[in-house]
C-alpha cells in the first residue's frame, strides 16, 4: 500500500452515481469499489417520496454539493427520467469532473474507479516562508475531494522524513501532480529543487504555480521545461485560488 492509499482511507470523496435502479446488481460493484477505496458513493433510490418536484430539488440539491459524477450507461439509464435529468442539470452547471462508464464492460469499471482514485492525488512543494499560502492551497483543494499531501500534517511522528516525501512525489507524478509553489523563497531552497528534480525525472506531472515576479535559474526553468504553469498574485483572493484550483483540476482529468 502506498501514502496516499493511507490519506485515501482516512479522507475520501463524495461521488454521485448516476444510474438506472434497474441496473442496481451491477451498479454495486463501482459502489463496493470506491467505498473499499475510502470513498463515499451516493445512490439514490427514494422510495419513501412520491412527489416529484421534491425529488428533483433533492436530486439537485447533492449534486450542487459534489464534485466528482459518474454516469452508468446502459440501455436502462438511457430511457430513465430521473438519469436524464441528471445528465442535464451536472451539464448545466458545467461540472468538470464526470465520467461516463458502460456498465457492461468490466475493464471500463476498473479504469473509471482507478481515475477517480488516483487523479485526486497532489504533493504540494514549497518553501517554509511559504507555508501560509501553501495551506490555503490545500485547503482549496481538500475541499473539492483532492488528497493533498502536505508535510506539517502528512507525516507521522517518527517516520523517516526523506523516504515518505520521495514515495509521496512518486506516486503523485505518475497518478495526480506535483504542485510546485514557484516564488522568490522557493527557488532559493535546495529542498525545493530536490522534490521538483524527482517529479521531474519520474517524468511526472508537474504543475507550477508562480507569485510574483520570480528569477528562474536554468536548473529551475529545465525542470519545468515541460509542465504547465499559472500565474498567482502576491496576496491572492479566494476567488482567485478557487479559478487556480479549477484549472489544476481540468489539467489533471485531460
Amino acid at each position: 500500500m502506498g501514502f496516499f492509499d493511507k490519506l485515501v482511507k482516512s479522507k475520501g470523496g463524495y461521488i454521485f452515481l448516476s444510474h438506472s435502479h434497474n441496473d442496481i446488481e451491477k451498479v454495486r460493484r463501482i459502489r463496493n469499489a470506491l467505498e473499499s477505496n475510502g470513498f463515499e458513493p451516493l445512490c439514490f433510490y427514494l422510495k419513501c417520496l412520491d412527489d416529484d418536484s421534491e425529488i428533483e430539488d433533492l436530486i439537485k440539491r447533492e449534486i450542487d454539493a459534489r464534485e466528482w459524477f459518474v454516469f452508468v450507461n446502459s440501455e436502462n439509464s438511457r430511457s430513465s427520467k430521473w438519469v436524464t435529468l441528471e445528465r442535464e442539470y451536472i451539464t448545466k452547471t458545467n461540472k468538470k469532473k464526470i465520467i461516463t462508464v458502460d456498465i457492461d464492460d468490466d475493464e471500463a469499471v476498473e479504469n473509471a474507479v482507478y481515475k477517480i482514485v488516483h487523479n485526486l492525488r497532489i504533493f504540494i512543494s514549497y518553501a517554509a516562508a511559504d507555508s501560509k499560502l501553501a495551506r490555503r492551497i490545500k485547503e482549496k483543494l481538500e475541499k473539492k475531494d483532492y488528497l493533498v499531501f502536505f508535510p506539517p500534517d502528512s507525516i507521522p511522528r517518527g517516520v523517516p522524513y526523506s523516504s515518505i516525501i520521495s514515495n509521496a512525489i512518486y506516486e503523485a507524478s505518475s497518478d495526480g501532480c506535483v504542485l510546485m509553489l514557484i516564488t522568490p523563497d522557493s527557488v532559493k531552497s535546495e529542498h525545493v529543487f530536490n522534490e521538483l528534480y524527482l517529479a521531474f525525472e519520474n517524468y511526472g506531472n508537474i504543475i507550477s504555480i508562480v507569485v510574483g515576479d520570480v528569477e528562474l535559474s536554468d536548473e529551475f526553468k529545465f525542470c519545468l521545461s515541460r509542465n504547465q504553469s499559472y500565474r498567482l498574485s502576491q496576496c491572492p483572493t479566494d476567488e482567485e485560488l478557487d479559478v487556480m484550483v479549477d484549472m489544476i483540476g481540468q489539467a489533471i482529468s485531460k
